[in-house]
């Protein structure tokens, strides 16, 4: 499929954005039972990804042991997490990682104090797809954040997961009507990085 750009519009460049496909998040027992199936989806999406020469960026959550990174409900709840070095702040072992760019953010939304946006803005993006963990929260800010920074989002529906299915129903409702972010099934996830968008 040709992408036609609108007047005044250039061609769509994409990437593919996969979120928190770490250890630590697969810890709760809804996670880790999606695993399998987030992993395998997520896989696919990157060799297709690769495939088309098209950027692919993992990002990570890391906080340090002595409180400085930690969120507010960390710090309330006394406890942190994904300490940099440790097994929980990893990559899940059978994620294929291999020539992706890696960003590390310490707030759901993977824009907030990190590179992100200079990474994306350097290789000309105006197109993500987005997956990962948890819908309802880190993939929902960031998407919201996107909005915010005039990229357009697509959101890899069934390489995501969350272990709240209420809010994660509603945060995808809202980034569909609200946002225009349509969330697309893996075969349309897959046409999306092979043809690019169809707007």
């Amino acid at each position: 499929m040709d992408v036609v750009s609108a007047p005044g519009q250039e061609v769509p460049v994409r990437a593919l954005l996969l979120i928190d496909l770490q250890n630590a998040y697969f810890e709760f027992p809804e996670l880790a039972a999606e695993r399998e199936r987030v992993v395998d989806r997520s896989n696919q999406l990157i060799a297709a990804a690769r495939s088309a020469g098209l950027p692919i960026v993992l990002v990570r959550t890391e906080h340090e042991p002595d409180g400085s990174t930690w969120t507010i409900s960390m710090l309330d709840d006394g406890q942190g997490f994904a300490f940099p070095g440790t097994e929980q702040a990893a990559y899940l072992d059978d994620l294929d990682c291999d020539g992706c760019s890696d960003v590390t953010k310490t707030r759901d939304d993977a824009f907030f104090g990190t590179r992100l946006q200079e990474h994306l803005e350097s290789m000309g993006v105006t197109h993500v797809l987005i997956g990962g963990v948890s819908t309802h929260s880190c993939v929902a800010q960031t998407a919201t954040s996107a909005f915010a920074r005039d990229l357009r989002v697509s959101v890899a529906g069934e390489a995501i997961a969350s272990d709240n299915s209420e809010l994660s129903e509603a945060m995808l409702d809202f980034l569909t009507d609200a946002l225009r972010q349509p969330v697309l099934d893996q075969e349309q996830s897959l046409a999306w990085l092979r043809e690019g968008p169809s707007r």
